[in-house]
């Protein structure tokens, strides 16, 4: 069974709609990571990748995004309602904050004045919150639910869409992730020393760590592609739980190795069909040397490699939707005989020490019909996941 990617929407620091996120791929790369205040508790200005469309004090920020990608949708979603009955309609979102940012400056003001604010409630910071605010929004009665397993939620939100078209529960699923930017993740991982000091270099001799996201990446999945003018499905989907380490990836990569080879044999095809693939590429040390050595064994030296994580920031429960998105926009584009740049990493010197795989080092024009997207987790909560044009 195809599961074709109708529609897609993407929100992130790069920009608001897709065509933002076009324009990140059309010509000389740029970032949308800035130096932001307000979330560090030493004061300090990381770099982060901020929506900058939404204030940080704005309230509900989590549901203001997911409301920015919706709108990218109206078109679909209207042939959609129109056609499918809103208890097959499925919504399934990958997530690891939710809208936790509003909890901690409801805690705050409880702190300092004795009263919750007025608007507040605790369940926007619940798992399930991005999900059943979609679900409520549109007024569907399928099955609804989120999944939180940290970076590769929402790669497994596709996963378990895919599954659920397989078995008839839906007839359509929207799915994908949202996570927001919170005082818990940016001084989480500044405490695990995972973050970067400037922006981030993916598998840099001199990489430092992370810079922490936000965003949202929401696809229409269905059985059928009438939905949409896109041609683009989720061929193969790989996970793994290799349990090496509540926060660091088991070294040789034998999680990410099974992974990958899941997804390709679920897509039924070989490391040759892979025209690209999308890197987890946090360019901290130990993920950039486990994901290095895990591509070079599954796929070879040859396709190109690169992350996005340098214009995005990493997203982290949306991570694994937004980084298909951006393959989903490659595949899409080169479809309709237009050619973009793939993120590539340039301005430092590579880890000549990593495996040898064919990382992109200069803006490189090309038109690829099946990617490999990679998300790889706390806990080895692994996810490769395969997208590609079907004619």
């Amino acid at each position: 069974m195809n599961a074709w990617l109708n529609d897609l929407a993407l929100v992130s620091a790069l920009g608001a709609d897709t065509s933002a996120h076009l324009d990140a791929l059309s010509g000389e790369q740029r970032s949308g990571l800035a130096q932001v205040a307000g979330l560090d508790n030493e004061g300090m200005t990381p770099y982060l990748g901020q929506v900058a469309n939404l204030p940080l004090d704005s309230s509900g920020r989590n549901n203001a995004m997911i409301d920015l990608a919706l709108a990218q949708l109206t078109n679909t979603l209207d042939k959609l309602r129109s056609r499918v009955a809103a208890h097959r309609i499925a919504v399934i979102i990958g997530t690891s904050t939710a809208d936790i940012y509003d909890g901690e400056r409801a805690r705050a003001q409880q702190a300092r004045h004795g009263s919750w604010p007025k608007h507040y409630h605790y369940h926007q910071q619940s798992l399930d919150a991005p999900a059943q605010y979609i679900s409520n929004k549109l007024a569907l009665e399928g099955p609804c639910y989120s999944i939180s397993t940290a970076c590769s939620s929402s790669s497994k939100a596709l996963s378990s869409a895919k599954a659920m078209l397989q078995a008839g529960l839906a007839d359509a699923v929207i799915c994908g992730g949202a996570d927001s930017l919170c005082q818990l993740t940016v001084n989480g991982f500044k405490a695990l020393a995972s973050t970067s000091a400037g922006i981030c270099q993916p598998f840099a001799q001199q990489r430092d760590g992370i810079n922490i996201g936000e965003g949202v990446g929401l696809f229409i999945m269905t059985r059928s592609a009438d939905f949409g003018s896109a041609r683009c499905a989720l061929l193969g989907c790989g996970s793994s739980s290799d349990a090496y380490h509540m926060s660091a990836p088991e070294p040789q990569g034998k999680g990410a190795i099974a992974a990958m080879h899941q997804a390709l044999a679920e897509a039924a095809l070989t490391a040759t069909d892979i025209d690209y693939i999308n890197a987890h590429g946090t360019a901290t040390v130990k993920n950039d040397a486990m994901e290095a050595r895990a591509i070079a064994d599954v796929i070879g030296a040859q396709t190109p490699v690169s992350s996005s994580k340098h214009l995005t920031g990493h997203t982290l429960g949306a991570a694994g939707a937004i980084e298909a998105g951006l393959c989903w926009l490659l595949i899409e584009q080169q479809r309709l005989g237009k050619t973009l740049t793939l993120p590539y990493h340039s301005g430092y010197a590579l880890d000549a020490s990593l495996a040898t795989i064919n990382l992109v080092q200069q803006p490189t024009r090309e038109r690829p019909k099946t990617c490999m997207s990679n998300s790889f987790a706390f806990g080895g909560n692994n996810a490769s996941i395969i997208i590609g044009e079907i004619a």
